[in-house]
């Protein structure tokens, strides 16, 4: 797994990182793979620092993981799967 990161959901929203934002529960990759299918409104964010991962309408300030503030940058899909090795 990515540098050895949990994955946590909450509603439609996935957190890869060492700790989760409030209310997020451990899951597995498959629940990243079924919303990356689907995305909708959702977004791609990546934190600058640390290298969580974040999927959601909006990025969690601070990090859960480094606690930087507004650290998460957007990126591609490509880069989400090549982190978490999905093809």
């Amino acid at each position: 797994m990515f540098q050895n990161k949990k994955i946590f959901k909450k509603d439609e929203d996935i957190h890869v990182g060492n700790n989760a934002p409030e209310g997020f529960i451990e899951t597995s990759i498959e629940e990243v793979e079924k919303i990356l299918s689907n995305l909708g409104q959702r977004k791609l964010w990546r934190c600058h620092v640390c290298n969580d991962l974040h999927i959601g309408i909006s990025f969690p300030s601070p990090c859960p993981t480094c606690f930087a503030i507004d650290a998460f940058v957007e990126v591609e899909i490509e880069e989400i799967k090549n982190l978490l090795e999905i093809d």
